[in-house]
């Protein structure tokens, strides 16, 4: 853990050195000095409502396994998100999975693997954004290769759940003989576990299932880039709305890399970078990426919060959720 820590320190600082490099603080303060805060308050609404399809595209990924009603799920998704923003190494995925199992009792290891299905959307359909983005408004090496390593990666993590959904039976004796590398006293929960987790790939199972997901993805983050386009007229960016999919991309494909909770300077410079292709000054670019950050990180934190304050739970479920949990024989006799 920390090595994990120091490595994603020295992550967020290198990009926030790459951020701030060769940039006038003062051309960045009078930036923020030139907001139109109505604005920022309207992408409140678009960036809520992304929260939302989120959870109901997850709803859709869960069945017929879990059946979570519409306020449990985006409560669920919003505290996750919260976690990961607060801890390093994506940690939210696995509170919202302990969650789950403990409120439903369904196998954690099934819920990690809807959520796998999640991450591996969102990454394709962002490496699509970011690439029509880069096509037709421009790039520069740095952008290139984000695009490309994201498009392949994700590209082959699809073709994957494809492999798996198309043909379970084949696909799940094929990676359970992987198995055979795994030390003889961790085999049996090993493949336990595996089990659980491709049965929560079974959504996928059909052209209705992919349909769905992809479309609600895609919604979700173009839900989401609106905010960022309300947020860039905020700053008076003046750029089209729909290249602000380019921003949404690179932004959140880049938080893949080392760094602190939240993603905290790969986010930051990246979103900048893509504004400057865009045309826009570097001092602009800059707090509008700050302040986008925050904006997004800082309001799910607080609601994530309060959603486990109104579940009688504290912050330290964040950060070892399997101890400040209550056991599911409390929960039962609590209700």
């Amino acid at each position: 853990m920390l090595v994990r820590g120091a490595i994603g320190i020295a992550g967020s600082a290198f990009f926030l050195a790459l951020l701030l490099r060769q940039v006038d603080l003062d051309e960045v303060a009078d930036a923020f000095r030139g907001v139109e805060w109505g604005w920022v308050v309207a992408a409140a609404l678009p960036f809520a409502a992304a929260l939302w399809v989120r959870a109901l595209r997850w709803r859709i990924i869960l069945r017929p396994a879990v059946d979570l009603e519409a306020s449990e799920a985006t409560s669920l998704v919003v505290i996750g998100y919260a976690a990961n923003n607060l801890l390093p190494i994506r940690a939210g995925e696995i509170v919202r999975a302990v969650l789950v199992e403990r409120s439903t009792g369904s196998a954690r290891m099934l819920v990690l693997g809807t959520i796998v299905v999640e991450r591996v959307f969102d990454g394709l359909v962002l490496a699509l954004f970011l690439g029509i983005a880069l096509a037709t408004a421009g790039s520069n090496d740095t952008l290139q290769v984000l695009a490309l390593i994201a498009s392949v990666g994700f590209l082959a993590l699809t073709a994957i759940l494809a492999w798996i959904s198309a043909a379970p039976e084949y696909s799940s004796a094929r990676i359970v003989r992987l198995l055979r590398f795994v030390p003889l006293r961790f085999r049996v929960r090993a493949r336990q576990w595996l089990g659980s987790f491709l049965g929560g790939l079974g959504q996928l199972r059909g052209l209705d299932g992919w349909a769905l997901v992809i479309g609600t993805t895609a919604l979700s983050w173009g839900l989401e880039a609106t905010a960022y386009w309300f947020i860039g007229e905020a700053f008076g960016l003046g750029l089209d709305p729909w290249l602000y999919l380019g921003v949404a991309g690179a932004a959140n494909l880049a938080i893949a890399a080392p760094s602190t909770a939240g993603g905290v300077g790969p986010f930051e410079f990246f979103a900048r970078e893509v504004l400057v292709v865009f045309g826009v000054a570097t001092a602009t670019g800059t707090a509008y990426a700050i302040a986008l950050h925050m904006l997004i990180l800082i309001p799910v934190v607080l609601a994530g919060l309060a959603l486990l304050w109104q579940r009688h739970l504290g912050p330290a479920v964040l950060a070892n959720p399997e101890r400040a949990l209550p056991s599911p024989e409390v929960v039962e006799a609590s209700r």
